[in-house]
Order: C-alpha cells, then sequence, then structure tokens
C-alpha cells in the first residue's frame, strides 16, 4: 500500500514538473534566439582535449582564463568573453533551426551553434594540438 501511494504522489509530481517544463519552453519559445538580439551565454561545462585525453570542467573549478560568460553581438559581428577578450564573427548562418557562428584569430578557429527556440549552446575553440568544447545556456538580456 505504501508503495502505491509513493507511486501515485511520483507521477503526480513527474506530471507537475512536465506542467513547468513545458511552460518553460513556452516563454523560451517566444524568447528568439536567431541573432536579432545580442545574446549572452553562461558556460556551464568546459571540455579541455588533445590528442590523448580530455578533462572536464564545471564552473567554479574552470582553469584561470576560461571564460564564464559569452556575448554575441551579430549585429555588430563581435564576441566579448570574460576578462574583456574580443573576437569578430566572421560567418553567421541559420541551419535547422540553429544559430550557427564561427570566427578566428591568433591561429584558432571557433565555431558556436545556439538552439534558436531554447537558447542552448555548443561551442568549440581549435588550436594546433588542442579543443576547448564548451556547452551553456544563452539569454537575451
Amino acid at each position: 500500500m505504501a508503495f502505491s501511494s509513493f507511486t501515485t504522489t511520483a507521477v503526480g509530481r513527474l506530471a507537475l514538473a512536465g506542467l513547468v517544463v513545458a511552460g518553460c519552453a513556452g516563454l523560451a519559445r517566444a524568447a528568439d534566439f536567431d541573432g536579432t538580439k545580442t545574446l549572452i551565454c553562461a558556460v556551464t561545462t568546459i571540455m579541455e582535449c588533445d590528442a590523448g585525453q580530455c578533462d572536464r570542467y564545471a564552473p567554479p573549478d574552470t582553469p584561470a582564463g576560461a571564460p564564464a560568460f559569452v556575448k554575441f553581438d551579430v549585429g555588430t559581428k563581435a564576441v566579448t568573453a570574460s576578462f574583456g577578450r574580443k573576437s569578430t564573427l566572421n560567418t553567421t548562418m541559420h541551419l535547422n533551426g540553429r544559430l550557427v557562428m564561427q570566427g578566428g584569430e591568433n591561429g584558432r578557429g571557433w565555431s558556436a551553434t545556439i538552439d534558436e527556440t531554447t537558447g542552448v549552446m555548443s561551442a568549440a575553440v581549435v588550436d594546433e594540438d588542442h579543443t576547448f568544447s564548451l556547452f551553456g545556456a544563452c539569454t537575451i538580456p
């Protein structure tokens, strides 16, 4: 009997959580992450890889100098990361509901993809002997 009560309560909580998530998804859908507005993206996970291994970082354990936030301004073709680092956005395209941006400097290339509905972000910085993969979420300030 206790199991049945627990199961009913758990199902009720899952249904409520589903309604909350669906409601939030509707709000995100209205936000429109297509690059027409400036985007501020929080970096939640960083993977640093070389040919032999990958290391995972999650704030606050990120390596010194790693960005906590990245600002994408498609209109001015500017990308700004924590500590005032700047890069020029060279290429922008829309592909299957995602905003794809690319650039490069100092011998490195970078690419970022943001889901135009949810604001979920994945990005990569590629150097000659290692890569950084960044994951996070964006908002409109």
